[in-house]
């Protein structure tokens, strides 16, 4: 795929939830969680999205892979555009796959690692053998043990689980990972563990990644572009270091007021 061809490419995309009231609970009106939002995710580098809880981050990357379905809009992968309803195919799960925020809730605490990450592979009719080898190789990449694979989530800490999602999210060899504020649950330290972590990634396996958070620090560490919504719409995108350093609107100038500053 040429690299003039963006990973994601997002038009006019709208999500709406419907608002029921009455006896019947019949719809009422809608409520617009992501308004008119266009965007692209250009291949090989990480897009961060960004804003307060609430703006249409989540709603917004839930809706890429089918979790949440789109009132209007399209978009495209590699060039190719996902026709309305096949947002959660295997076609498109082959190419995204999404880490969520809570390593704890997405994985299942009663199947161990092995299950956990050869169930995508043997799904697609993969022989058990040739899923373990590739989740052996994976719990490498990602730093753990292959003792690993016979644990239970609940066996790990916070960091490890959250390793244990990045290595399943890899099992089927994506070309982009949908990153939902994926260091907020655990410590600074490994915080930075793990963005280390995607940024290798990204650079060993060409990921494209759109990142959510609302931790400007950790966006400006690690994004080559970043995107601001509020209240579901785009207020300002571009390059990480113009946005973050000269933000042209007013909102981004408020979030960046809000991180934290040192003075000796």
């Amino acid at each position: 795929m040429p690299n003039s061809v963006a990973a994601i490419e997002v038009q006019h995309l709208s999500v709406k939830f419907p608002i029921r009231g009455g006896v019947f609970g019949k719809v009422k009106d809608f409520f617009t969680a992501v308004d008119d939002v266009s965007f692209e995710l250009p291949q090989g580098k990480i897009l961060s999205i960004v804003g307060e809880s609430g703006c249409g981050k989540t709603t917004l990357v839930k809706s890429l892979v089918g979790l949440v379905p789109m009132a209007s809009g399209s978009y495209s992968l590699f060039g190719n555009k996902v026709k309305d309803g096949m947002a959660g195919t295997s076609r498109v799960s082959d190419l995204v796959q999404m880490v969520f925020q809570d390593p704890f809730s997405s994985l299942n605490p009663r199947q161990t690692v092995i299950e956990i990450l050869t169930a995508p592979l043997c799904a697609r009719g993969v022989a058990f053998d040739k899923a373990e080898k590739r989740a052996r190789e994976l719990l490498e990449r990602v730093s753990l043990p292959a003792g690993s694979l016979q644990k239970f989530p609940h066996e790990f800490s916070g960091g490890q689980r959250q390793r244990l999602c990045i290595a399943r999210s890899l099992m089927l060899s994506p070309k982009i990972l949908l990153c939902d504020e994926v260091t907020s649950a655990l410590d600074v330290s490994v915080q930075a563990q793990i963005l280390h972590l995607l940024d290798d990634l990204r650079n060993d396996l060409g990921l494209s990644i759109l990142f959510i958070s609302h931790d400007m620090q950790v966006v400006r560490a690690l994004s080559d572009n970043v995107l601001v919504m509020y209240f579901g719409k785009v207020v300002e995108c571009g390059e990480a270091d113009e946005v973050l350093s000269h933000p042209q609107n007013d909102y981004t100038k408020k979030l960046l007021d809000c991180v934290p500053v040192i003075r000796g």
